[in-house]
């Protein structure tokens, strides 16, 4: 018998993409090596990387090569649909099906994360939650996959 299980393409709703600035300045350029980091609004009519515990706002979808807003990068944000994670370091304990995840500890602007690292919380406005555990059981470096709630 043929098994089904979720994947981050499914024909459901359009993806909420969105065009934006990226970054906290125009010295701190986001590259290729972002797409698929975790970010949230910023003050300043962008998106900014998310530190480790924030709640999610979207995923970087793509850069584009000029600036915008004096020298800000700027590309696209996904803010719902279906990403696949890697469970943070600090993860303590199983990320399972059904819980809420926020921001792990991102790499640096310019380094490449295979996937973007969550780690499990209780976000009250921006809620991706678990779907599926890919590998492992869900602990720390096993992979998930996410859905907006």
């Amino acid at each position: 018998m043929t098994q089904f299980v979720y994947t981050e393409l499914y024909s459901g709703f359009t993806a909420d993409i969105v065009s934006g600035a990226l970054g906290v300045s125009s010295s701190g350029k986001f590259g290729d090596k972002d797409i698929g980091k975790p970010v949230k609004l910023g003050t300043a009519n962008n998106y900014v990387l998310c530190s480790s515990g924030d709640e999610i706002e979207g995923f970087v979808k793509a850069v584009e090569p000029y600036t915008v807003n004096d020298g800000f990068s700027f590309g696209s944000v996904q803010r719902n649909r279906r990403m696949i994670a890697t469970v943070d370091a600090a993860q303590v304990g199983t990320l399972t099906v059904g819980e809420y995840a926020v921001a792990g500890a991102s790499s640096a602007l310019g380094t490449l994360d295979a996937h973007p690292k969550v780690l499990q919380g209780t976000p009250t406005t921006f809620k991706w939650r678990v779907i599926r555990v890919i590998t492992g059981t869900g602990v720390a470096g096993d992979t998930v996959l996410l859905e907006k709630v």
